[in-house]
This record gives C-alpha cells, structure tokens and sequence, in this order.
C-alpha cells in the first residue's frame, strides 16, 4: 500500500506554489509620509514654501492611490457617504479634542501652577465620564442612529469647550472646568464610538476591514495635526492665557461647522438606508 501511495500522489498532488504577492506601494508610502510631515512643521514654523511642498505631496499621493493596481489607502471607498463623513468627523472629534486636553494642560502647570500629579488627577475625574460614555452610546445608536448620536455628541463636547474659553487665572476657576471637561468627556467618548460606527456602515463584507483600517488611520492623522494647528495658534496669542482662549475659540467653530456639514453629508439615501435604527 505504501509503494502505491508514493507512485500515485506525484501525479496526484499538484505542486505547490508560492502566491504572487502584491507589490509594496512605495511611491504612495512616501508621498503621503512626506506630505503628512511636511504639513505639521508648516503649521508649527509657520513656513508656507513648507506648505506648499506638504500640499504637493498629498495631492501625488492622492493621484497614486487612484492609480496603482494595489494601493496603500484605497481612497475610492471615500465615495461612500458614511466611510467620507464618519472619518471626516472622527478627524475633527479627535484633533480638536486632544488640542483642548494639551491646552488645559498648559492652562493647569503653567498659569494655575498645578503639578503633574494633580494636574493628572483634575483629568483623572471627569475621565470617569468616558468610561460611561461607550457602552451608553451603543445602546443610543442602537435607537436613534449614528448620525443623530454623531453630531449629539460632538455638539456636547463643543458645547462643554465653551466655559473654558472664560476660565480667569486663579484655581477657583476649577470649579468651572472639571464639571466641563466631564460632560465634554462624555460627548467626545460618545462622537468616538458613533464616528467608527458610521465608518464601517452599510458596506459589504469585502470592504468591512478597509473601512476599519480607515478609521485607526483618521484617529492617528487627527492626534498628529490637532495639538501644532491649535498650539500654533495658542503660541501666536498676546499672552498664553489669550492664546489658549483664542485656540478654544476656534476649536468650537471649527466642530460647530463640521457638525453642518456631517449632518448634510449623511442624508444621502444609502447613508440613511444604513442609518436605520435596530432593535435596542
């Protein structure tokens, strides 16, 4: 039976073979690495020719995305409604809210003379609102939608950065801030768990993972541009305390304007088809 077994199974078993694997997108790696640096120090040195260079090679690596056979960001899922407008929210959720965390604390060690460890601890409280936040916001979307739960939560942290461009230089100012940085907590966790959901809705199976991969990409661009764009800002005011009221002030306008657009943007009918809301 053994010699059978070895004079069959070569003309039965096929030989096997290494798959052809897809080529590394080097041009877009490079392009989009170039770009995202180049854009950052522009904003932190205030250089334009910087700008324009970072501009160029976003705009290359959008071109190569379009064109090559296997690219690194697949950009063409952006037509979907809910991948373009869930990560274009995630992008605004994240940056400006750790822009507004890096400023409160500059506010906390540098004009109320705080220390690290109790600085730590007047965000240490209001970040049991975060805790709350997800699972209570899958159970909203669950009844009223990501869209209305999307911009719900982000017009909360707004609203909640509001106070904080008043706050004066003395500690009892404290009394205004964590009960602020609480509820703004709260909408930020909320925005997080309703951005991812919305995008990785109403997409195949095939794309389930690539929209997936889109959203930690947006989470990890925001974190980046967020704390240079509205340091940068902070940096240029007459004095820091001027400087990071100014940066909140066009935090808020800047979430004020992206909650417009978000909601505008998730009204195409396969966003609402998506946006069903199911059983609780």
């Amino acid at each position: 039976m053994a010699l059978i077994i070895l004079v069959v199974a070569p003309f039965v078993i096929a030989e096997s073979r290494v798959p052809d694997r897809p080529t590394l997108d080097v041009p877009g790696a490079i392009t989009v690495t170039g770009g995202l640096l180049a854009a950052v120090y522009a904003i932190v040195e205030q250089s334009l020719l910087v700008g324009c260079v970072g501009i160029v090679l976003l705009a290359a690596f959008w071109l190569i995305e379009l064109r090559t056979p296997v690219p690194l960001v697949p950009v063409r899922i952006l037509k979907r409604p809910t991948v373009k407008w869930g990560n274009y929210a995630g992008l605004v959720v994240f940056s400006m809210e750790t822009a507004m965390i890096f400023l409160m604390t500059l506010y906390l060690q540098r004009i109320l003379g705080l220390s690290p460890f109790v600085t730590g601890l007047v965000f240490g409280v209001p970040g049991l609102a975060a805790v709350l936040a997800g699972p209570i916001a899958g159970r909203l979307i669950g009844r009223y939608g990501y869209r209305t739960v999307l911009v719900t939560g982000m017009a909360t942290h707004s609203l909640a950065t509001v106070p904080l461009i008043f706050i004066g230089p003395s500690r009892p100012s404290l009394i205004v801030l964590i009960p602020a940085l609480l509820i703004g907590f709260y909408g930020h966790v909320t925005s997080i768990v309703a951005y991812t959901v919305t995008g990785t809705s109403g997409l195949p199976d095939g794309e389930q993972g690539l929209a997936t991969g889109f959203t930690s990409m947006t989470q990890q661009v925001a974190i980046t541009i967020g704390i240079p764009v509205l340091g940068a800002i902070a940096a240029a005011g007459s004095s820091e305390l001027t400087g990071i009221r100014v940066a909140l002030t066009v935090g808020v306008i800047v979430t004020w304007a992206s909650i417009v657009l978000v909601w505008i943007g998730l009204q195409s009918p396969a966003a609402v088809r998506a946006d069903e809301p199911g059983p609780v």
